[in-house]
């Protein structure tokens, strides 16, 4: 059988070795060039780290600024509870118990003596009523048990009015001595 031969015509070209500096130089290269691809390997590592680390911070931020504002409306509105809480308690406490007045007054006057207004002034730390009672004689009793009252004090009759006779006026009945007493009562002051 027929045995194929492969004659290359071409000339060959010898192959320049290297010589050893020239390796060593291209090694370095090499050595270097991957040093510095670590490097910055590396360095975009770091940098991705350090974003995702600050985008971690920055939510926690967030977060702890919305709970912060929660806290501070709470701190608001608790001061105001406490506001509203403590000036309730000081109007309780400073209120006139109209009760106790009125059972003392009814007390301190005579049965024929009616109060039609109590009215209290608590700049002045004043209660002055207004009422009738039948005649000049009612009129002084009442001032006069007012005044024997221990929890009354500056007791004066500032205006007064006494019928003439024993009239009666347009609706038939009888006309009565109307009156307005102005005190200080020692509870007004809490």
């Amino acid at each position: 059988m027929y045995n194929i031969v492969d004659i290359n015509l071409l000339p060959v070209k010898k192959r320049k070795r290297m010589s050893k500096e020239n390796r060593q130089i291209i090694t370095i290269g090499i050595i270097l060039l991957l040093i510095v691809a670590l490097f910055y390997g590396g360095l975009k590592y770091q940098l991705y780290t350090k974003n995702t680390h600050l985008e971690d911070v920055n939510n926690q931020i967030a977060a702890l600024k919305s709970i912060e504002d929660t806290l501070n409306l709470r701190n608001q509105l608790g001061a105001s509870v406490f506001s509203y809480e403590s000036t309730i308690e000081r109007l309780a406490i400073s209120q006139i118990t109209w009760n106790n007045v009125i059972a003392q007054l009814g007390s301190a006057i005579p049965k024929e003596t009616f109060i039609e207004s109590i009215m209290a002034d608590r700049t002045k730390n004043l209660i002055t009523i207004s009422g009738r009672t039948s005649d000049l004689q009612k009129l002084a009793w009442t001032a006069n048990s007012i005044k024997s009252n221990e929890n009354f004090k500056d007791v004066q009759v500032v205006n007064y009015t006494i019928p003439l006779g024993v009239s009666k006026n347009i609706t038939g009945e009888p006309e009565y001595a109307t009156f307005v007493i102005s005190f200080q009562w020692k509870e007004i002051k809490k």
